[in-house]
């Protein structure tokens, strides 16, 4: 590889900067693909089963809101205060909702999507430069097990989310925030991973190098969210995202994030 499509490891993070790139990894993946068109093959049937995981995710997301709120409105007492009741139990409902949602979105997708996107990550990393010796075959009762921590993990803020609530305004307000945080968190650690996994690079340690680079990791996962909401459309991009998260890990790590020379000639 040429050297001069080496970078330096980064040193330190950059608050504002680091999370606009994390932002930006499903939008920077997507022109990557069109730049080099040769690998959209390996990305189809990723984006076809993230399409159907998506979906389903959503229908979930949506039955447990509308049985939730459902269940709440009949106990509503009849008093000048329901109102109030009403806007916090709602913001409580949607955060239990989209939480629960998130939940099934990571426990399907570790089973239908997490190969496809391994090995979509895999052909970037080849494409890049990147040597079979240096990358290895990810085991799917791995994958499995850390979808069921990142998943479980999720359900444990949900259900403190579910508390916080019971604390008028300021408890919603708290576990709107807190909500927002761990779920960007949680996504973003588990996209920024699949680079990692190619390198054997064990659970623990990628979730301590995705606290060591937070920002990034939460824009990441902020972008990820984002896109669970939008039907087809964003599971496209959910993918594309992952093509961004293995180019930003290079960049931190002082990889290129563009093909050698003689590769583009």
């Amino acid at each position: 590889m040429d050297d001069s499509h080496l970078l330096e490891p980064r040193q330190k993070r950059r608050l504002v900067a680091d999370y606009v790139e994390g932002i930006s990894t499903a939008a920077d993946g997507f022109r990557f693909l069109c730049r080099y068109p040769s690998l959209w093959q390996y990305g189809v049937w990723a984006v076809v089963t993230n399409i159907a995981v998506a979906f389903a995710s959503l229908l979930v997301t949506f039955w447990v809101g509308t049985t939730a709120w459902k269940s709440f409105a009949a106990e509503l007492p009849i008093a000048w205060w329901v109102s109030i009741v009403e806007w916090i139990g709602l913001i409580a409902i949607l955060m239990l909702a989209f939480g629960v949602g998130l939940a099934c979105y990571i426990l399907l997708q570790s089973v239908f999507c997490s190969w496809s996107f391994s090995k979509l990550a895999y052909r970037v990393e080849i494409f890049l430069g990147a040597t079979p010796d240096e990358l290895s075959e990810i085991s799917y009762s791995g994958q499995i097990l850390d979808a069921l921590r990142s998943a479980g993990k999720l359900l444990l803020v949900d259900a403190g989310i579910l508390l916080l609530n019971i604390v008028p305004i300021i408890g919603t307000v708290a576990a709107v925030v807190i909500g927002g945080y761990m779920h960007a968190w949680v996504l973003g650690a588990d996209f920024l991973g699949y680079p990692q996994e190619l390198r054997g690079i064990r659970w623990k340690d990628r979730q301590q190098f995705a606290r060591q680079w937070l920002p990034s990791t939460l824009g990441l996962g902020t972008i990820v969210a984002g896109l669970m909401l939008i039907p087809i459309v964003g599971a496209m991009f959910q993918t594309t995202a992952v093509v961004g998260a293995v180019l930003l890990n290079r960049r931190i790590n002082g990889l290129t994030d563009s093909p050698d020379v003689d590769r583009e000639e």
